[in-house]
């Protein structure tokens, strides 16, 4: 009937009013007009499909394409040759639904029409939320980019499973799917897991958008993925719709917060510092609430930790700054340590913490955070921490150091020391963990070794299986506070000697400090941000050598080496300098960051550049420094 092609077109008018009003087109995006055919890696044929219409964003080509307004309703006039072929497929939909497929394009998990628009706009009208679809995929290019690198994470993902319904955002999500259920992204995932995960996907979905009504915008795939890191996804089947809807509203804030993960509050200082108040209390007030507590009535704090404190150097230098809080905290604070490996498992131990009646849990290995996190959520009156950087939770703070200030000035002292050695070719940095603090702080490292010597080489030596390294330059790192293993030596520069090596200086955390700071906000009723951020906005606080959190240790130095070290950290205290300042470039030939963006890079100036890497960049950099060689 024509009145439904009218109904139908004062939707279309109405979508190309409010987007000229928000200055964007007001026709379907044009996938031709998007991207460049030759610089993509080829199609592939997925054959037939069930496609989310929720997903199909354009059409293929140019054609036709302004009789739709961007959201597929016609807006050609009613008395038109069109508006009849529409009215007369709407008629046969409403009869029999939508005979033949459609076909389109994916790319980058978008989906655009080449044929049947007409379709897709009725199946839109009459509620459809799937259409049948012959998908051919087109492969975009590798191109150093997170958008393309989460692509390619869903490719291996898809090639496993043939499921095309989860879209995650962010890279790693593919791999934390696959371990949730017990797989990789290597090996082919049992049918029956496919089969459990589709089926567990679709509920989920559709519980989502029906009965939570207020998160219909939120990114269903990311939020399943935080449902299930949370509530087994066997759960899903074993529920009641009621159930879901209760563990969903339960994990709320958690699913938002996945969705703003670009959106992440970084805090390397506290608010208010400097304006007439020490710095210590400015750093304290950024956390939340009062309660009184005494002697007889402590405030407890918890630790958790995934390894003894003689086999980690990192577990070691967290155990330090709990015995600190003891010695500078009073009788009002009681801390205890709980270990891992003797409770039985992380979920054990966080069980025992909750069960002791611990007010504030310190899990201090980023490796717990999904533990953490399905305890945080269901003990909502306890202040959950994990030390780790870059995540986007709200049920639990993320803390972490800039530890990467510290091996910034390391570098700059091996390298200084190289050269007075006489062989500044090489330095040798020894590697005893892979995880993306390791790949941060190695970076830092090696741009402070080039910056005292630009042609000097960062060589990377990992341990071996009797935890030491074949290290053979004059000068080597042995820096990293791995959270597996641990060597006699302390961490440090050394100067590689005959009879035995010498220490030269070494970066340090002072956990302590930090973790005096939180329990003091505690006790003083700071411990909330005060309205800086809504409840499900992601903080992470990660401070650095301007909060005394971290710091070098360099004895015996020759006063000129001191006072170009003493400039250095001033600086970065000042905040006149970072180590990812200015022309950055990786050891695969590429410009992570110009000095100038647009300017000839062969007419440098001797003007310092304000461009710094964005802390989001920062801690999901991939690329590692051109003057290191090895890979990680």
């Amino acid at each position: 009937m024509i009145e439904d092609y009218k109904t139908a077109k004062r939707m279309g008018d109405e979508a190309v009013r409010s987007a000229k009003r928000s200055g964007k087109s007001p026709y379907l995006p044009v996938l031709d007009a998007l991207i460049d055919a030759s610089n993509t890696a080829g199609q592939v044929s997925l054959g037939l499909l069930e496609l989310p219409l929720s997903r199909i964003k354009g059409n293929k080509e140019k054609s036709r394409n302004n009789a739709f307004a961007n959201n597929f309703m016609p807006i050609f006039d009613a008395n038109t040759e069109f508006a009849l072929k529409w009215s007369a497929l709407y008629d046969s939909y409403k009869e029999e639904g939508i005979r033949d497929a459609i076909k389109v394009y994916e790319y980058m998990n978008e989906y655009y029409v080449q044929e049947g628009n007409k379709r897709v706009s009725v199946s839109k009208l009459g509620g459809n939320e799937y259409i049948l679809a012959d998908v051919t995929r087109i492969i975009p290019k590798k191109d150093g980019s997170k958008e393309v690198q989460v692509y390619y994470e869903y490719l291996d993902f898809y090639n496993l499973t043939n499921n095309f319904l989860l879209v995650f955002s962010e890279p790693g999500a593919y791999e934390k799917l696959a371990d949730l259920l017990g797989q990789n992204l290597v090996d082919p995932w049992p049918e029956e897991v496919c089969s459990e995960l589709k089926s567990a996907y679709y509920r989920f979905e559709r519980v989502l958008k029906k009965e939570v009504k207020y998160f219909v915008d939120q990114n269903a795939s990311n939020a399943f993925l935080i449902y299930i890191s949370i509530f087994p996804i066997k759960t899903i089947s074993e529920s009641t719709d009621e159930q879901i809807k209760n563990n969903i509203i339960l994990a709320r804030d958690e699913m938002i917060a996945s969705g703003k993960t670009d959106d992440t509050t970084f805090l390397d200082e506290a608010p208010g510092e400097g304006e007439n108040d020490d710095k210590s209390a400015g750093i304290m007030r950024i956390f939340s609430r009062t309660k009184k507590y005494t002697a007889s009535s402590p405030l407890r704090v918890g630790f958790i930790y995934d390894a003894d404190i003689e086999q980690s150097r990192w577990v070691d230098s967290h155990e330090a700054g709990r015995l600190y809080v003891d010695e500078m905290t009073g009788e009002n604070v009681l801390t205890a340590a709980y270990y891992v490996d003797q409770l039985g498992g992380t979920q054990s131990a966080l069980e025992a913490a909750v069960k002791d009646k611990n007010e504030i849990i310190f899990a201090v290995s980023p490796s717990m955070s999904d533990d953490v996190l399905k305890t945080a959520v269901k003990n909502p009156d306890i202040k959950f921490l994990n030390c780790s950087v870059g995540q986007a939770f709200s049920s639990l703070r993320c803390y972490h150091a800039k530890f990467y200030e510290a091996t910034f000035l390391m570098g700059v002292l091996a390298a200084n020391r190289a050269l007075l050695e006489g062989d500044a070719s090489q330095i040798d940095y020894v590697v005893r963990e892979v995880n993306q603090m390791s790949r941060i702080d190695l970076n830092a490292f090696a741009i402070g070794v080039s910056t005292m010597a630009p042609d000097c080489k960062v060589v990377l030596k990992p341990v071996g299986e009797s935890g030491e390294a074949n290290v053979e330059s004059k000068v080597y790192a042995d820096i990293e506070y791995s959270t597996v293993g641990r060597t006699g030596r302390r961490p440090g520069i050394y100067v590689s000697n005959d009879e035995k090596d010498v220490y030269v200086g070494a970066p340090y955390f002072n956990w302590g400090r930090y973790y005096v700071h939180i329990v003091q906000s505690v006790l003083s009723g700071t411990w909330d941000l005060g309205g800086r951020l809504d409840d499900t906005t992601p903080a992470n606080y990660w401070f650095g050598i301007s909060t005394g959190v971290v710091d070098i240790l360099a004895p015996n130095l020759p006063y000129q080496t001191a006072k170009m070290l003493s400039f250095f950290k001033n600086s970065i205290v000042n905040g006149d300098y970072t180590p990812f300042v200015g022309e950055i470039r990786s050891n695969d030939d590429k410009v992570i960051q110009s000095s100038f963006p647009g300017s000839n890079s062969s007419r440098r100036t001797l003007e310092l550049s304000k461009e710094n890497l964005d802390p989001k960049d920062i801690v999901s950099m991939t690329w590692m420094n051109e003057n290191i060689v090895g890979e990680l």
